[in-house]
């Protein structure tokens, strides 16, 4: 009786050894938890396109606020669960010179998203590559922050300057964008 104990024993102990190693490779939300398992399956929203749109600046200063539209295009090349890369350019027109730059950032499975945009200039973000080109102090800048819902991205981002000759400079950047293009 003992010996089959013993054998009894040691044929659980590797039984529960490779049981336990096929716990740790499923996926034991899936299994154990079924709320879980809905929430694993969904998946940051899918922004991969290009979006056409306009790009819309405002400047304001303690003397006087203005505003420029110009057209613009954003790029999102590629996307690995959430973050995603790609790229911006503005066209040139009344008021508005071409720039080209990239774009990097993070969407969440609700459609939210926040990115950092960047332009040749010497920084490491517009709002930086702006201060070099204008010789202005940055004093804040943010990434742009907004949302893509059905075939439209929305997005915002603010940047406060000190320029020597004409004080504390706010600048509000939004894109407004929709329809992807393919």
């Amino acid at each position: 009786m003992r010996y089959s104990l013993r054998i009894g024993t040691a044929h659980l102990g590797p039984a529960a050894a490779v049981l336990g190693l096929a716990l740790a490779a499923c996926d034991r939300a899936a299994m154990f938890e079924p709320g879980r398992a809905q929430a694993a399956s969904r998946a940051a929203a899918r922004i991969v396109g290009t979006y056409g749109g306009t790009a819309v600046a405002t400047v304001a200063s303690s003397v006087k606020t203005s505003s420029v539209s110009c057209p613009g295009v954003l790029t999102i090349a590629t996307q690995s669960g959430n973050d995603f890369a790609g790229g911006f350019a503005i066209q040139s027109g009344k008021d508005c010179d071409a720039q080209e730059g990239s774009i990097a950032g993070t969407v969440q499975d609700d459609g939210t998203l926040s990115f950092t945009a960047d332009a040749p200039g010497g920084g490491s973000n517009i709002w930086e590559d702006a201060a070099e080109r204008t010789h202005c102090r940055l004093v804040s800048g943010s990434t742009f922050d907004g949302s893509v819902s059905g075939a439209a991205l929305a997005a915002t981002g603010r940047g406060v300057y000190s320029c020597p000759l004409v004080g504390t400079v706010r600048v509000s950047v939004s894109f407004r964008v929709s329809a992807p293009q393919g």
